[in-house]
């Protein structure tokens, strides 16, 4: 039963009802005890009266009985003004129910035993799309849901009839559009007097935007995971990284100078070592996967010629590391062998601090090497603030030099500017005879690239190289 608002009435008036009866049964049957009660008593001092005798016993106790009638009125009345204030309190719930639904936030609906729409809120259009009058009558599982989730749902619903309903249930519905909703449902089971269910009542509230953040949250959280794992696992097989190392020529006299220990990672699909790298200091483990890989790489350094210098990569945070200064400090006499390109993968946040870790490793004989200049502010800044004994050469400068004299005219310029502050000058990514030949033009001293060489493994051919 509803109420002109279509607001069950049942859930709401069902204890009212029950003690109202209850009351209206206690004043029938005490007011009709009391008339028959009142009747037999008058008759008996009618008598009486009538008769001239003189009273007996139970004369006097009808009389007492008549005057008990006066207690029994009082509380009839007094049953008959709580029969009406429980109507009233009926009521007063049934509109407060439905101010409530109506203006609620969430949506608030009821179902039948069959899943049938009985009750519906405004709130309903706003979320799915339909009106309330749209929905009533229709099969909540039928119009709502998926239908790889209907079993699913059904499951759920019918073992709801043991547990009395649900507590935020999640769940996906279809929009009228034709989009998804994602839900949180609660539901209470409805029974009748003799205890069978006959309905559920609930609200359902959209959670879309939370379960967006949330899977999102959930992604990144597996994503960075993912990336630790990896980066672990690479720390820890030794099969996982191998140190590969290009020859960096002598461009005047076309002897080996040195090499540069380039990183390679095995794993399917294959991942280039700048991701590695990236998704390393993601997960927080970057300045331990470098240290790794100049570890391997220095092992290596018996292989070369003894004249021949060892170039490894360091971020500033792993020259800061005091891991990297024991290294290097444990290579003894070697350490002069060693060339340090410092790279970039975050702005250096306190240059006068890098600096003074650079000067303090210099002391062991390593020498510095600044990465990529030309390419950005950032390298230049190094150059500037960390005056390294090498200036590599981006390759975005060397692609095509023989073909433009802008590039001829900034090498020139950078060789000049090297050799003043007592540097020298490395060309990387040669890859033809004729960026091999203007560079050489320009004075450059040394270089690298596929046309000199590509990145292997040291081998005895490499050690006669010198």
């Amino acid at each position: 039963m509803t109420d002109s608002h279509g607001v069950p009435m049942f859930s709401i008036r069902s204890a009212a009802d029950g003690t109202r009866r209850a009351l209206s049964s206690a004043i029938v049957v005490l007011t009709i005890s009391s008339l028959l009660s009142l009747g037999h008593y008058l008759g008996d001092w009618y008598d009486v009266l009538a008769g001239g005798g003189t009273p007996k016993l139970h004369d006097w106790v009808a009389l007492a009985g008549m005057l008990w009638l006066l207690v029994v009125a009082a509380t009839v009345r007094r049953l008959m003004r709580v029969h009406r204030d429980l109507a009233e309190t009926a009521q007063t719930a049934t509109e407060a129910f439905h101010d409530a639904a109506s203006s609620a936030q969430g949506w608030v609906w009821r179902i039948d035993t069959d899943y049938r729409y009985t009750y519906s809120n405004p709130a309903v259009e706003a979320m799915l799309g339909y009106r309330p009058d749209q929905i009533i009558g229709n099969r909540s599982i039928d119009l709502f849901f998926l239908p790889e989730d209907q079993a699913a749902i059904r499951t759920e619903v019918n073992a709801s009839r043991v547990s009395n309903g649900w507590q935020n249930r999640e769940s996906r519905m279809l929009h009228r559009d034709g989009s998804i909703r994602h839900v949180r449902s609660s539901a209470t089971a409805v029974h009748d007097r003799d205890g069978r269910l006959i309905a559920y009542q609930g609200s359902t509230a959209d959670i879309t935007a939370e379960y967006i953040a949330r899977t999102a949250a959930e992604a990144a959280t597996a994503h960075q995971t993912g990336m630790r794992d990896r980066t672990v696992r690479a720390l820890r097989d030794p099969a996982a990284l191998q140190i590969l190392f290009q020859p960096i020529h002598d461009l005047h006299t076309g002897r080996i100078a040195g090499y540069e220990a380039l990183s390679r990672f095995a794993g399917t699909p294959y991942r280039t070592p700048d991701v590695w790298f990236a998704e390393a200091w993601q997960a927080g483990l970057g300045i331990d996967l470098e240290l790794h890989a100049i570890t391997l790489a220095v092992r290596q350094l018996e292989l070369m010629p003894p004249t021949a210098y060892l170039s490894v990569n360091a971020a500033p945070q792993t020259i800061l590391d005091d891991r990297f200064a024991a290294l290097l400090t444990g290579l003894g006499p070697d350490a002069a062998r060693i060339v340090v390109e410092v790279t970039e993968h975050a702005a250096v946040a306190d240059y006068d601090t890098l600096a003074a870790a650079v000067q303090r490793l210099r002391r062991t004989g390593v020498r510095f090497a600044v990465d990529d200049t030309g390419a950005g502010y950032a390298s230049m800044q190094h150059v500037l603030r960390l005056r390294p004994d090498v200036i590599k050469l981006d390759r975005g400068i060397v692609a095509g030099i023989d073909l433009d004299v802008a590039r001829q005219a900034l090498a020139t310029a950078m060789v000049t500017f090297a050799a003043s502050l007592g540097m020298s000058v490395v060309g990387e990514g040669i890859e033809t005879a004729g960026e091999l030949a203007a560079l050489t033009q320009a004075g450059v001293r040394n270089g690298q690239g596929y046309f000199l060489g590509r990145p292997a493994p040291l081998t005895p051919a490499y050690e006669n190289a010198a």
